[in-house]
């Protein structure tokens, strides 16, 4: 069975498979890079890709991924400053 995925359903699914594939890769870098906790990293690696996609086909309109705190301001800034000014402050996701 087929359906068609929202752009929030995308988002989550392609995210989701990404990181799941990094931990399989590089389990301590993929951790560091999406601020993944020990749990919900090995919980991630269990799932199975069907398990995966039932998850964001249930979860609907609700995005998994925030944005960070300072999106707005790292794509105002010049574009070779993106780049340090994301690594300068911590990504919290926007409130």
């Amino acid at each position: 069975m087929t359906f068609k995925l929202s752009d929030v359903q995308s988002t989550n699914l392609h995210l989701l498979m990404a990181i799941r594939l990094g931990l399989e890769l590089d389990r301590v870098g993929t951790s560091c890079k999406f601020a993944l906790n020990a749990a919900l990293g090995d919980h991630l690696r269990t799932l199975s890709q069907d398990q995966i996609m039932a998850l964001v086909a249930h979860t609907g309109q609700i995005t998994l991924f925030p944005p960070r705190q300072d999106l707005l301001a790292l794509l105002q800034a010049p574009v070779p400053l993106t780049g340090p000014l994301a690594s300068a402050r911590a990504p919290l996701p926007a409130l």
